[in-house]
């Protein structure tokens, strides 16, 4: 992911007329929900998961590595997660795996990994992302990382998702970094998403009203004619009338290796756009409304760009409190929970509140520090 602290640049302006493409009405099989043997679910998601509460909540964003863990470490590490004090975990929903055929679904894994997360008691939060080859634009085949042809296909999928999971989640996420080329080839384009993201909202509503629903997680990044500052395509989306369709907007305020609070970074820093989006928000008519934080965090390692275990703890820590001064800033998610190798010269290899073989760093200690005392 793209985690590089840059200078942004003028906002770009989106035409209005685009986001008026009609979106049709989006129906999907049901299917049953997951279950784990000598698990039980329950019946519906816990009143924590709701989205809108006003104690300040910290959850984890693991990225791929539940996934591909087995099931003795998947389980080693949510004991850990939900010994922290983490109230939720971030989990991929990705199409590109389970619906490769289309019409043709394999939920084994994702089943495996959301049952064991509501198991240990925590929410999940699901990201719906990723482009399966047959649902692509022409201009990105190669990657799943690619916009949908169709954005009421994904809004199909999506309420394929929710149909299925809604006894045991409310919480949605409509993509992942929508605003750089790393996850939405092509190029970003705040049209296309507003229009996807419209589709999505209305199928996930049909089916869970009470759920909440948020924007993708903005990344860090420049309005450089390839990529969008989070600045720019939020307010791109609120002259949309994208607003309409999430109910908390969501960014990812990496400033690493410095501070998020650093006074040098204020030109530049996407923590410090927290308040300038805010003030979009507001003008816009959406005070009521918070910005959630599905990543946040800093590498440790040897890269040029990674950090100390103390700077990362400290970074972690500067978040946190940003969180529980401000009520408009939502629940909060620590990219991420363990390190997904152990190449410390690979700082996206480095980004865990613990080490590959479990052993906690120093902000681990810090987490649940802070949840013990907020909780």
């Amino acid at each position: 992911m793209f985690r590089r602290a840059t200078l942004s640049v003028p906002k770009i302006v989106v035409t209005l007329a685009l986001l008026l493409v009609s979106i049709a009405a989006v129906i999907t099989p049901t299917h049953a929900s997951p279950t784990t043997p000598g698990r039980t679910a329950p019946s519906s998601p816990d009143g924590r998961c709701s989205g809108m509460t006003s104690s300040p909540r910290i959850g984890a964003s693991p990225g791929a590595t539940l996934a591909a863990a087995s099931n003795a470490d998947l389980n080693a590490e949510l004991d850990l997660a939900r010994d922290a004090g983490l109230f939720s975990v971030r989990v991929d929903i990705d199409w590109s795996t389970i619906e490769r055929n289309r019409g043709q679904f394999d939920w084994t894994n994702t089943d495996r990994v959301l049952a064991a997360v509501v198991a240990h008691g925590m929410c999940p939060l699901g990201v719906i992302a990723y482009t399966p080859q047959w649902a692509r634009v022409p201009e990105a085949m190669g990657d799943s990382h690619s916009r949908p042809a169709d954005p009421n296909v994904y809004a199909a999928f999506a309420r394929t998702v929710v149909t299925r999971y809604r006894d045991h989640m409310n919480l949605w996420e409509i993509w992942n970094e929508p605003n750089i080329v790393g996850f939405w080839k092509p190029k970003p384009d705040v049209a296309a998403y507003s229009i996807m993201l419209r589709a999505a909202y209305q199928a996930i509503k049909q089916v869970q009203p009470a759920s909440t629903v948020l924007s993708g997680g903005l990344a860090p990044a420049t309005d450089n004619g390839t990529n969008m500052n989070p600045k720019s395509f939020l307010s791109a989306m609120y002259q949309l009338g994208a607003n309409k369709y999430f109910d908390a907007f969501n960014v990812h305020p990496y400033t690493y290796p410095w501070l998020p609070n650093d006074p040098s970074t204020q030109e530049w820093s996407t923590a410090f756009a927290l308040w300038p989006m805010r003030d979009t928000m507001v003008a816009g008519g959406d005070a009521g409304k918070q910005i959630w934080l599905t990543e946040f965090g800093a590498p440790t390692g040897t890269a040029s760009n990674a950090v100390s275990e103390q700077v990362q703890a400290d970074s972690i820590v500067i978040v946190m409190d940003a969180v529980l001064g401000n009520a408009w800033i939502g629940p909060s998610y620590v990219y991420s929970l363990r390190d997904a190798g152990t190449n410390l010269a690979d700082p996206e290899q480095n980004f865990g509140l613990l080490r590959r073989d479990f052993t906690p760093k120093s902000a681990y200690g810090r987490v649940a520090a802070f949840t013990g005392a907020y909780s």
